[in-house]
C-alpha cells in the first residue's frame, strides 16, 4: 500500500517521493540491465536512463497492475533497444574497415548477381506488402529504426509495431515460398 501512496504523490507533482521507488527498485532494474547487456557501465547508465523514463510515463501508469512489473517492462525494451542499436552499430564498424587483403577472397561475379537478384526480389516483395506492414518493413530493416523510433514517427505503440513487423514476417516467408 505504501507503494501506491508514492506513485500517486508523484503523480500529484510530489518529486520527491519518486527517490522512494528508485530505493526500491534499483537493484532490481541494475540486474535486469546487466543480464541483458553483460556490461556493468552500460547497466548502470541504463538503469538511469529507465528510472527517468519511467518517471514520465508515471502519469500513464494505470494502477492495475504491479508497479514493478511495469518498470520492469519498460527495463527490458530500453535494455533490448540498447542492444540492438549496439549490435548494428558494430556491424555498420566492422563492413566499413575493409582492408585490401578482403578483395583477394571477394565473391564471384556470379554470387555478386545472385545476391542481386535476391536483394532485388526482396525490395520487390516488400513493395507488395499492404501498408502498414511496408512501412515496419521498410522503417526497422533498410532504415535501422528502433520500435520506439517507429511507433513515434507512426503515431502507434511499440506493441502495435511488433505486431506488424511480426505479420509482415509471415506474409514475406508466404510469398516466399513462392518464390523459390
Amino acid at each position: 500500500m505504501e507503494e501506491l501512496q508514492w506513485i500517486r504523490a508523484v503523480k500529484s507533482g510530489h518529486q520527491e517521493a519518486y527517490k522512494f521507488l528508485v530505493l526500491r527498485y534499483q537493484n532490481m532494474v541494475y540486474h535486469v540491465c546487466l543480464k541483458i547487456t553483460s556490461d556493468e557501465v552500460s547497466a548502470k547508465d541504463l538503469s538511469q536512463e529507465i528510472f527517468t523514463k519511467a518517471y514520465s510515463a508515471l502519469p500513464a501508469f494505470r494502477e492495475d497492475s504491479s508497479f514493478s512489473t511495469w518498470l520492469y517492462q519498460i527495463a527490458v525494451r530500453k535494455c533490448l533497444d540498447y542492444k540492438r542499436a549496439n549490435q548494428r552499430e558494430q556491424s555498420r564498424r566492422s563492413t566499413s574497415e575493409v582492408s585490401e587483403d578482403d578483395w583477394v577472397t571477394a565473391e564471384t561475379p556470379e554470387h555478386i548477381v545472385l545476391s542481386q537478384e535476391t536483394n532485388s526480389r526482396i525490395h520487390q516483395m516488400v513493395n507488395e506488402l499492404a501498408e502498414p506492414y511496408r512501412s515496419a518493413i521498410k522503417l526497422y530493416y533498410f532504415d535501422q529504426c528502433s520500435y520506439q523510433e517507429i511507433a513515434s514517427r507512426q503515431g502507434i505503440s511499440t506493441k502495435t509495431v511488433e505486431s506488424q513487423l511480426y505479420r509482415a514476417k509471415l506474409m514475406m516467408r508466404k510469398k516466399g515460398e513462392d518464390f523459390r
